[in-house]
C-alpha cells in the first residue's frame, strides 16, 4: 500500500533555500505572474524578470548559503528566519540576517518578500 504524502508549504521553502543550485530550477519555484522584492529594492514581477534578476545578481557571487534559524507556516504563508552567507567573487564573505514571508499558491511562489539589508554585499 502506498501512502500519498502531500509536501507541507515550508518543507517546499526549506528545499527552495537549501537545495536550489541552478537560475532555471530558482524560477521554476514562482508563479507567472509572481511578485519578488528584496528590502527596499524595486519590487520584480513575473518569473521571467525574476529570473534575469538572478542570473545578473549571481555574476557578483559565487556561493550563497542559507542557515534556517526558524520557521512558521500558517495557511498558504511561510515565515523564515534565516542568516544568508554570501561568497563575493573576490572571496569576501557576508553573513547577513534575514526575514522571507513567502505566499504560495499550491507549490509555487505567489509572492515572496525579503527582509534584509543587502547592501554590505555590494560595499566595495
Amino acid at each position: 500500500m502506498s501512502e500519498n504524502i502531500t509536501e507541507t508549504k515550508s518543507s517546499i521553502v526549506k528545499r527552495f533555500l537549501t537545495e536550489t543550485r541552478s537560475v532555471d530550477e530558482f524560477a521554476s519555484y514562482f508563479t507567472d505572474d509572481a511578485f519578488y522584492q528584496v528590502g527596499n529594492n524595486e519590487p520584480l514581477i513575473g518569473r521571467d524578470r525574476i529570473r534575469e534578476s538572478s542570473v545578473k545578481f549571481r555574476q557578483a557571487i559565487t556561493k550563497i548559503v542559507h542557515d534556517i534559524k526558524n520557521i512558521w507556516e500558517h495557511g498558504d504563508t511561510v515565515f523564515c528566519e534565516l542568516e544568508i552567507t554570501y561568497t563575493r567573487r573576490d572571496g569576501k564573505l557576508f553573513t547577513l540576517p534575514c526575514l522571507d514571508v513567502v505566499h504560495l499558491e499550491g507549490d509555487k511562489f505567489r509572492e515572496i518578500h525579503i527582509y534584509m539589508d543587502i547592501s554590505p554585499v555590494f560595499t566595495p
